[in-house]
């Protein structure tokens, strides 16, 4: 029997709608939300002030998905964590991060660091101060996030677009649109000795809306990437996805088995592709799951919007394997009538309850070319 995919609207926020944004969920299961857009290439702050109808510089936006209470009828309800009011007493000022335009973000330890993004609507390079990574520490008891900038010399080329992920207390970095063109580049940033480390280069084309994943099979810890574009949708074999093995710092091509009645994924874009693990025997192989994304660009280039896939994959790899053999694709059938509709420049993230991943994605850009402000949650079984 195929894996079936069931999606719940968890979420809706006035002040949530956007796309080209970043999303991350604590352990507990609350999604935290930062940057983006609501009109193309105009950066906002995660939150609005509902006094002054202003944006609230470095807020984010926070929604527990922990919570059960729309099994009672009611949605999730958002609140805002704003920037602490305590001043860096080395610098003398408040240690805030600039509004941006695709910038991503990870967790670790009640903390998420984030990097990266463009501002205005030249996507202009942010500023050296800008620039970088900056942590922010969630006080969520007292609703409040504290920023501070990790200064680190070096350090990949500033962009947006790209994709992040983090193995232990490594963050990497990946692909991208800097000021002109598409890369290739990897690099990890060392977020306890903040140091950065350049690494083998993806396989080409450079490109930009990519997406990574973490996982561990048998020769270790790898980075899995699905897609992207450049100048097209990718692959330009669908199906195919290249990994980078971390002990042996090396990229490998993968082509997985197709799905027998189905085939194998298209190419595509700014696209969900997360982490994935079940605690049932059926889907014990399941590593990640591939989801939505830009099917067609559009002629206006980032002003419009294209056409969108709402199709949910699985990938599945036999541990038994060799780093090439034994990789599998699987369509995921959705069931009931709530399905979100086509997207992509969205945000997703995986977490865990219960020892089973549920997917989360929120916001995005659809075929109207207005911005959602829905969070959804995909479960698999």
């Amino acid at each position: 029997m195929p894996p079936i995919g069931r999606w719940s609207l968890r979420a809706r926020g006035p002040y949530s709608a956007r796309s080209s944004h970043c999303i991350v969920p604590t352990k507990s299961g609350q999604v935290v939300v930062y940057g983006g857009e609501l009109k193309p290439r105009v950066p906002i702050d995660s939150a609005t002030s509902q006094d002054a109808g202003e944006a609230v510089r470095g807020s984010v936006h926070v929604v527990d998905l922990g919570s059960r209470s729309e099994l009672n009828g009611d949605r999730l309800t958002w609140t805002t964590l704003s920037p602490s009011r305590s001043t860096d007493t080395v610098k003398g000022h408040l240690e805030i991060p600039d509004a941006r335009v695709g910038p991503s973000m990870v967790l670790k330890d009640r903390a998420v660091y984030m990097w990266g993004g463009r501002g205005g609507v030249d996507m202009a390079p942010l500023n050296e101060r800008q620039a970088g990574v900056w942590r922010g520490q969630l006080v969520t008891s007292q609703g409040s996030v504290v920023w501070d900038h990790l200064s680190a010399e070096g350090g990949p080329e500033p962009r947006s677009y790209h994709t992040t992920a983090i193995i232990e207390d490594k963050v990497y970095i990946h692909a991208g649109c800097p000021t002109a063109g598409r890369l290739s580049s990897l690099h990890s940033f060392d977020i306890t000795q903040h140091k950065w480390q350049a690494l083998a280069s993806a396989p080409d084309p450079a490109r930009g809306g990519t997406s990574l994943v973490t996982s561990t099979v048998k020769f270790g810890p790898v980075l899995i990437r699905y897609g992207g574009f450049s100048g097209c949708e990718l692959p330009k074999e669908a199906g195919i996805l290249d990994m980078y093995i971390v002990e042996d710092d090396r990229w490998v091509t993968v082509a997985p088995a197709a799905d027998p009645e189905h085939g194998v994924p298209g190419p595509r874009s700014v696209h969900g592709f997360q982490p994935f693990q079940s605690r049932s025997p059926a889907l014990s192989n399941a590593i990640a799951v591939l989801f939505y994304g830009e099917r067609d660009a559009s002629t206006l280039g980032h002003a419009g919007a294209g056409t969108f896939w709402n199709d949910v994959w699985l990938l599945s790899k036999d541990k038994a394997s060799s780093d090439t053999d034994g990789w599998q694709w699987t369509k995921v059938t959705t069931d009931g009538s709530t399905v979100p509709e086509g997207r992509g420049w969205f945000a997703s993230a995986e977490w865990v309850e219960d020892g089973t991943s549920r997917i989360v994605m929120h916001g995005g850009l659809l075929s109207s070319n207005e911005r959602s402000d829905e969070l959804w949650e995909l479960q698999i079984e």
